[in-house]
């Protein structure tokens, strides 16, 4: 590995790190000190997030509790909201200011991204609007916090499969940003602040389809098993 090869591996550690930890300030729940699960849960995030998306850490994870793993999602979602968006938006902008001769592309990505950013606040409006709060009251009937009418009702009225329908990969849809970028400089060096803009989108696509990983195949079959149980004992 060269030397600059080295650098660009450790930078790009160095922002998954921060990417991953900042979540832990924003990590929300009424017994947070009870829980006292975040360092090592961020730990075993770290090294899924360093690796291939096949290394999930699948057995190590499922020591964890629904709601622990779902507080990590949460926190996720505050942060794409409060800063990975905001960071985007603003070198976006920052383009507009230098490239406005630029319309075609422009135009372009400004359509896109406003149009993914509508579509993507959506997603998560769902899911903290429905399942998460489905979730919560999985929780509460598994542990008897629930009557057994309001348990019947709950499952009666609501499961799992009903989100996985209305689940749709919103990681996907950040890949047109790099064709889009790729079709303008075709025969040009990509200028700085397009490349800046990029490697954000890369990330940030790349950060979607580990979460998107760790919901479908951590926190989903958790719910699962939590359903399956309550209707067997209900």
């Amino acid at each position: 590995m060269t030397n600059s090869e080295t650098v660009q591996s450790l930078v790009e550690s160095a922002k998954i790190y921060q990417m991953v930890t900042e979540r832990l300030d924003l990590i929300d729940n009424p017994s947070k000190e009870e829980l006292n699960f975040e360092s090592e849960l961020m730990e075993l995030i770290l090294e899924f997030y360093s690796g291939d998306e096949s290394d999930l850490p699948l057995d190590k994870l499922q020591k964890f509790s629904m709601l622990q793993v779902m507080y990590y999602l949460q926190a996720s979602h505050k942060l794409y909201i409060s800063k990975t968006l905001p960071e985007i938006e603003q070198s976006m902008a920052h383009i507009q200011r230098k490239y406005y001769d630029t319309p075609q592309i422009l135009d372009a990505l400004v359509l896109f991204f406003n149009h993914y950013k509508t579509h993507f606040l959506e997603h998560i409006r769902m899911e903290e609007r429905d399942f998460f709060p489905y979730l919560k009251k999985l929780h509460h009937a598994y542990t008897g916090d629930m009557s057994p009418e309001e348990v019947k009702d709950l499952l009666n009225n609501t499961s799992i499969a009903q989100f996985i329908d209305d689940h749709d990969a919103v990681e996907d849809e950040l890949r047109h940003v790099s064709t889009i970028i790729h079709n303008y400089s075709e025969y040009e060096a990509i200028p700085l602040p397009f490349k800046v803009f990029l490697n954000q989108v890369e990330l940030f696509e790349m950060d979607l389809r580990k979460h998107a990983i760790i919901e479908d195949h951590v926190l989903v079959p958790m719910a699962r098993k939590i359903e399956k149980e309550l209707h067997e004992r209900f």
